[in-house]
């Protein structure tokens, strides 16, 4: 059984869709939970307290423990009130489910401005601004759980998405150093890759979400086939860390990221034109190495060039 009792969880983005269904699982298992939402629409316009007070009462009125924070997590302010809360109201903080985020879609060439930057803000500083603090919480307690939300329209790409691919792809690389560093001090750092029928989903199809065939589809994305992978993610139990999992219609996978052996001039020294010649050796996914930081990849590079020179000789 996996238990988050005396454990502390905050989840930014909690009070509607998959934020609200991390909320429920993790308080049903015993978490002190604070449900964070500033209640803005999927745009980013507006701001409302009341869905995450609905949500914390009730968790409240089934029996646990939660507590509502309407803060601005995409500032610096905002995003330490959260934190604050959660140690104020219940001592300590053992887990963060970085959840929050808004939604736009336009042709590349059409993006306006002030969209990317506020899909950046809600995505990628919503997160910061919580982990940032989080993580100096964690680090004096010798230990904490780190989830970060991405998602498959930033890892793999996703047509009019392009502020909201680069902010969830942007939340990838928090994630890489949050779990390097956190290492040390028995913070482990994921990141999930999820789909469900939500709010942003309706906001993305429009219209079109409407339709029978489209709610048929919409409602085979249950949002209880991903909130029990972020509650193992935000639990004791989990010993991953560094990872990407990707759930959605019952299906759990990782995501994996490596290099392919490559092709290497000799000497170090070549051309456009080798490039061009050589391409499918660079491209041969046949000896794929999956690195666990920047540093194992120059080290991978520098044994295979040594091995192609000896080789070579």
């Amino acid at each position: 059984m996996i238990s988050f009792t005396d454990r502390v969880v905050l989840v930014t983005g909690g009070a509607r869709g998959l934020g609200e269904a991390y909320c429920h699982e993790m308080a049903r298992r015993g978490a002190s939970v604070v449900v964070h939402d500033s209640g803005v629409e999927t745009d980013g316009s507006g701001g409302d307290p009341d869905p995450a007070d609905d949500v914390a009462a009730a968790i409240r009125a089934a029996g646990g423990r939660a507590v509502a924070c309407a803060s601005d997590a995409s500032t610096e302010q905002g995003g330490r009130a959260a934190v604050d809360l959660a140690v104020k109201e219940f001592g300590r903080l053992d887990a963060i489910v970085a959840n929050a985020g808004i939604i736009h879609d336009d042709p590349l060439p059409d993006w306006p401005t002030e969209r990317f930057e506020a899909l950046l803000r809600h995505h990628v500083l919503a997160a910061f601004h919580v982990v940032r603090p989080g993580f100096a919480v964690m680090r004096d307690a010798g230990y904490g759980r780190l989830v970060f939300v991405s998602s498959a329209a930033g890892v793999f790409g996703q047509p009019g998405l392009t502020g909201y691919a680069a902010a969830k792809t942007g939340v990838l690389g928090l994630m890489n150093v949050a779990a390097l560093e956190g290492a040390a001090y028995g913070i482990h750092a994921n990141a999930i890759m999820p789909m469900g029928d939500t709010r942003m989903a309706m906001a993305l199809m429009g219209e079109a979400g409407r339709t029978a065939d489209a709610r048929a589809f919409l409602e085979t994305l249950r949002l209880d086939q991903v909130a029990p992978v972020v509650a193992f993610l935000a639990s004791e139990h989990c010993t991953l860390t560094h990872r990407v999992l990707s759930a959605f219609r019952g299906r759990v996978a990782a995501l994996q990221i490596g290099v392919t052996r490559g092709w290497f001039g000799a000497g170090g020294a070549f051309d456009a034109e080798d490039v061009a010649a050589n391409l499918d050796r660079i491209l041969d996914p046949s000896q794929i190495f999956v690195p666990g930081s920047i540093f194992d990849e120059m080290e991978h590079a520098f044994a295979a060039v040594a091995v192609d020179s000896q080789a070579g000789s």
